[in-house]
């Protein structure tokens, strides 16, 4: 499971591919970003068959009030023990309102 208090911070990871799956549910990536960092619950996702990587869901809250459901992975980013810890790169996969 994810565990947020593991990383020192988030960051997201978007090209075109992603911000076109959410544009097309009428998402913009800030909106699924304030999720992350707003009131939220996160279950894991089912697996795929092939695929590498754990996905999960969150059900979180933008600072509008939409209510959405993003499907996302977690890449850890790894920077000089100098800076405090590991990081979280987010990819976010798709998201919609619920």
């Amino acid at each position: 499971m994810v565990q947020p208090a593991k990383f020192r911070s988030i960051e997201f990871e978007w090209d075109e591919y992603n911000l076109d799956e959410i544009a097309a549910h009428q998402v913009g990536y800030e909106e699924a970003e304030q999720c992350f960092f707003n009131r939220h619950q996160v279950y894991r996702n089912k697996k795929k068959p092939g695929r590498k990587y754990d996905t999960f869901k969150l059900e979180g809250r933008t600072d509008a009030g939409r209510t959405l459901l993003v499907i996302f992975f977690v890449k850890e980013k790894t920077p000089l023990r100098s800076f405090g810890g590991p990081t979280a790169l987010i990819r976010i996969i798709t998201a919609w309102e619920i």
